[in-house]
């Protein structure tokens, strides 16, 4: 069952509840309030659940372009010299040339 058709089954059944205890209340029948708010209670627990994984999952295309950001992203580093290649046994072409370092000064 999608989480759409799960989200509208236990809104209808989140209403019916509430409907059932507010009419204990009104008939004043204890066993079909306490009937109502078990079912509230029960309803509002799966219609959290259920509205949190809604809103937590992705669709494939959203995946996609983030795998894809993320791989240009890594390129880029790769381009710009912040990642160097790591040694795969082949050759390697260094990115930047090595600048031989001038003699650092020390402290006196």
């Amino acid at each position: 069952m999608s989480t759409r058709n799960l989200l509208i089954l236990l809104s209808a059944l989140f209403t019916v509840s509430l409907g059932v205890g507010l009419a204990g209340m009104i008939l004043d029948n204890a066993a079909l309030n306490r009937a109502g708010i078990l079912a509230t209670i029960s309803t509002a627990t799966g219609l959290v659940c259920t509205t949190l994984r809604h809103t937590s999952r992705i669709s494939d295309r959203e995946r996609d372009e983030i795998h894809n950001a993320g791989y240009k992203l890594g390129l880029q580093h790769v381009t710009l010299g912040l990642l160097d290649t790591p040694p795969s046994g082949g050759t390697v072409v260094p990115l930047r040339p090595d600048v031989p370092r001038q003699h650092e000064r020390q402290a006196q």
